[in-house]
């Protein structure tokens, strides 16, 4: 071979034209790598595990190839010398080139990484391309102009790393050698990345190594049909005896006719078809894999928003209810009306806001001192009001629950609940309770001074005045009562509009439990755009097709 290190002329390829001008298809399949790379499938809904393979894969072949590849024609035909384990790629690699550039085994199962070999005079046109992340490159005479021979680890290694290596290196190639042997040939995982790589347009070439001699017939027969039944067609297909335990390189004769077919191929215009081929194939597959992705962010979408109304829909039952137990006055039930029947009894401390007055002024000043009655209104008012907050406490908790319930029946759900901290949660409920509690008690008591009554009137200051009607807005019925009395219609009002904004922000309190969930969902970023993005990129791959 020539080595001459003068650069090949490049020539209009699927991305350039010969002048350096950039053609439109490689803006598009830009565009598509950063829309594939912004989808989210953060969500476990459906068959989102394969979504991500298959978006990860896209991103892959994308980034690795299709750009590259586009960006510069003239760089070599990737061809990556893949296969099972144990069946001698590295050996095939070091034979053909006639000296050991791979150690045999190294990748087994160590994760070094695999190596590219190309002609000394093609290395600059692989400046910057993502292969030399995944490779070490090595220069040699021996490697035909126009291609890198690139050493793959096992498609089957026991080692995760390697397995997903290999994949990578597939989707960057050009060209696939799928080395296997008489014993390994019928591999299931094999035939799987065989099929995928068909689909995707990639061109390939088979090498059955290490074939015994008597075996020969019979497993080139079954090969060849294999290929036929799976709808490969023709495709290049090359047998290396086997030549029993060795060390070291095979002899030239056994790789010849594999080194003489890589020779025609590194010719440029074949090399240039090869490139064509690949890069037009891959269109089809791209476009329907990209409608697929779609088809994933928009079931995204839809887990998200059916997740957003179940989650708000858990809660609805126990928000109605403690509006509607407020609004009852169910909160006086208990511990507040015992309180009330112990102060407002015969003799109680709190008796003259509910007796008839017996004569003008002199009625109040007959009974206890005013700053006596107003703090035990005001010890009721914590009873009633506590009672109150227990019960928005409770059917805080209930509430939460009743979501966590729901979201345990699916993945997504499951999922979202994980990122809830049900402690946080917690606090944040007792924060809700009590700024309810606090602000609720300011209006009473900004409401209560607007009654206008002195102590000397009714025997309370403004603030057990406020107290009061706090205590009958709970539902203690004879605070309302006695309200009725002291304020006439004034007070029955106002006690109405208490207990309705007490009910109202209990009902809003519990709601608030959905917060954390639908925040956890809004983290997720699921919006519809993504999948409008890659619908219009498949569409404009439809002209390449």
């Amino acid at each position: 071979m020539s080595t001459d290190p003068a650069p090949r002329p490049a020539d209009d390829g699927p991305g350039e034209s010969g002048t350096g001008e950039r053609l439109p298809m490689v803006e598009v399949i830009e565009d598509l790598l950063a829309n594939l790379e912004a989808a989210p499938l953060l969500l476990d809904a459906d068959d989102v595990a394969q979504a991500r393979e298959l978006r990860a894969r896209l991103v892959a072949q994308v980034r690795n190839h299709l750009i590259p590849r586009l960006r510069e024609v003239a760089a070599p035909v990737l061809v990556v010398i893949g296969g099972s384990t144990g069946a001698g790629k590295s050996t095939l690699l070091n034979s053909v080139l006639g000296e050991e550039v791979s150690p045999a085994g190294v990748l087994r199962p160590t994760t070094r990484q695999p190596v590219l070999a190309t002609h000394p005079a093609d290395a600059h046109y692989l400046e910057g391309h993502p292969v030399l992340d995944l490779a070490d490159v090595v220069t040699h005479e021996q490697v035909p102009r126009g291609l890198g021979l690139l050493d793959a680890p096992d498609l089957d290694s026991v080692r995760a790393a390697n397995r997903n290596l290999a994949l990578e290196l597939i989707e960057l190639a050009d060209l696939w050698v799928f080395v296997t042997t008489g014993s390994r040939y019928g591999d299931a995982v094999p035939w799987s990345r065989l099929r995928e790589a068909i689909e995707r347009g990639l061109s390939l070439a088979v090498v059955l190594n290490r074939i015994e001699p008597d075996a020969l017939i019979e497993v080139r027969r079954d090969l060849f049909q294999r290929l036929q039944a799976q709808g490969f067609g023709a495709l290049p297909l090359f047998v290396v005896p086997d030549v029993g335990p060795h060390q070291g390189l095979l002899e030239p004769k056994l790789v010849g006719e594999l080194v003489a077919w890589l020779k025609i191929l590194g010719a440029q215009s074949q090399s240039r078809a090869v490139i064509a081929r690949t890069v037009r194939g891959a269109w089809p597959s791209l476009r329907r894999d990209v409608q697929e992705v779609a088809a994933a962010v928009e079931i995204q979408r839809r887990t998200s928003r059916s997740l957003r109304g179940q989650v708000v829909a858990a809660v609805r039952p126990t928000a109605e209810q403690i509006h509607a137990d407020l609004g009852s006055g169910a909160a006086a039930i208990g511990a507040p009306s015992t309180a009330w029947l112990s102060s407002a009894g015969s003799g109680g401390v709190l008796a003259p806001l509910v007796d008839e007055p017996a004569g003008p002024r002199q009625r109040w000043r007959a009974k206890r001192s005013t700053a006596a009655r107003v703090e035990s209104v005001r010890s009721l008012r914590d009873t009633a009001v506590g009672a109150a907050g227990s019960m928005v406490r409770e059917a805080g908790t209930a509430a939460e629950l009743s979501v966590r319930r729901m979201l345990a029946e699916s993945a997504a759900g499951r999922q979202i609940a994980e990122l809830v901290d049900v402690d946080e949660a917690a606090r944040a409920r007792e924060q809700r309770v009590e700024t309810l509690i606090s602000e609720w008690g300011t209006e009473a008591e900004r409401r209560g001074g607007e009654l206008g009554l002195s102590a000397e009137q009714v025997g309370l200051d403004d603030q057990g005045a406020a107290s009061l009607v706090e205590v009958a807005a709970v539902g203690v019925d004879g605070a309302e009562r006695a309200v009725g009395r002291l304020f006439g219609t004034r007070g029955e009002t106002m006690v109405a509009e208490m207990r309705k904004m007490l009910a109202e922000w209990a009902g809003a309190a519990v709601g608030a439990e959905t917060t954390p969930y639908l925040d956890a969902l809004d983290e997720l970023s699921i919006d519809d755009a993504p999948a409008r993005s890659l619908r219009l990129r498949a569409s404009e791959l439809r002209g390449y097709v």
